[in-house]
């Protein structure tokens, strides 16, 4: 009998996890949660909307933004109906512009034969006002015969230039509409543009204001949503948790907790008895596993998985009455199960995200006479420690 073996076992605590953890849902800026889509225990896909954050600012007159955005729809609406008028105005305009180029062009011919029939009159009055102006040196006529002949002269040559200034007048208005009516279409083409411009600006703009209205905070992964925090009429500032993911779809791992005074023994690799809460070990037996990542400095509150470490704690107090309720630290160690799933009455039911578990870690394996002399070494070797300072002193 006392050259029997026994294996010193340490009990843990803990819950099946992904390797990558928990992922905790936060808000991304500050403002009040306006709807609420997430529920405890819900199953939930990547994107999935959870929460609504309302950033509204409001003033002694309203929300900010939403005057921001009546503002910015009534001068849509005002560019809008420009372009409609523009639209609906742009072939009237070019019609008239051509039945303008029209009677101009009708009164330049009109001028011009007016003209070509001047050129004809001016000289035969020119001769007629000479030969008068002969007679009356020879007296033949009267002095007021001919000042009436050189005033009728006078009359025409200053017809003849006002029609030579209409002529010129209108052949330039001519060309100017001309030019205008070959360019019609191309600038009324570039004014429904400056138009569509403008729109598109203002509608950039009452996208970013929308935005600064309200953001969606969706699921990053697939998953079961736990510890929902966030309700509708809360004011959070950003960085304040919401919902808590426990991703699924992935390979799980036993997350388990032990005391520092368990952590000394524990090595990778060690075999590792289980049994989940949700399948009794006395019908469906023990899971077997294997150590695969031991931390080296405990667990603090500001480490995620804090809310896992009370838990492991307290059932672990209840189990074996270690004193880490008492202020003692935690370890995190992972645990990879053998067999993703458990037999459950000839059925293979797989593990899920946030599934409690109690783990037996083999920690130290030696004969029995070991363990009854282990008070008697250690004696020896304190002793031996006390006589080696005595001497060196």
């Amino acid at each position: 009998m006392c050259f029997g073996i026994y294996t010193r076992r340490v009990h843990a605590t803990g819950y099946m996890l992904p390797p990558t953890g928990l992922i905790t849902i936060d808000a991304s800026a500050a403002g009040i949660i306006s709807g609420r889509l997430a529920e405890e225990g819900q199953h939930v896909r990547k994107g999935q909307k959870l929460f609504t954050i309302d950033l509204e600012a409001r003033s002694s007159t309203g929300p900010t933004q939403e005057q921001v955005l009546v503002q910015l729809r009534r001068q849509r609406e005002l560019f809008e109906r420009q372009k409609e008028i523009r639209i609906e105005d742009a072939p009237v305009e070019k019609q008239a512009l051509i039945n303008q180029i029209r009677n101009l062009q009708q009164q330049h011919n009109l001028t011009g034969l007016q003209l070509s029939n001047d050129a004809k009159v001016l000289p035969v009055v020119e001769a007629a006002v000479n030969r008068m102006k002969n007679a009356q040196s020879a007296h033949l006529v009267t002095e007021t015969q001919f000042q009436s002949q050189l005033y009728t002269y006078a009359q025409l040559l200053s017809s003849h230039a006002q029609f030579m200034q209409t002529y010129t007048d209108t052949e330039g208005k001519i060309s100017d509409n001309t030019s205008k009516l070959m360019r019609y279409d191309r600038q009324t083409a570039h004014d429904i543009n400056d138009l569509d411009r403008q729109i598109a600006d203002i509608d950039k703009q009452i996208d970013e204001s929308e935005s600064h209205r309200t953001i969606i905070i969706e699921a990053p992964d697939d998953g079961i949503l736990s510890a929902v925090r966030g309700n509708l009429g809360q004011q959070v500032s950003a960085g304040t948790p919401l919902v808590t993911l426990l991703p699924t779809g992935r390979s799980l791992d036993a997350e388990l907790y032990v005391s520092s005074a368990s952590i000394g023994f524990l090595r990778e690799g060690e075999p590792v008895l289980m049994h989940y809460a949700a399948f009794p070990y006395q019908r469906f037996g023990l899971a077997r596993g294997r150590v695969v990542e031991i931390t080296r400095a405990p667990i603090t509150e500001s480490q995620p998985g804090k809310g896992q470490q009370q838990s492991a704690s307290g059932s672990q107090d209840k189990k074996d009455g270690s004193s880490s309720s008492s202020g003692g630290d935690l370890y995190r160690i992972r645990v990879k199960p053998d067999l993703p799933y458990i037999v459950a009455y000839s059925d293979k039911k797989p593990l899920e995200a946030g599934m409690e578990v109690e783990a037996d870690i083999a920690i130290d394996s030696r004969r029995l006479y070991q363990w009854i002399f282990d008070p008697v070494i250690s004696m020896r070797h304190s002793i031996a420690a006390i006589s080696g300072g005595l001497v060196d002193k």
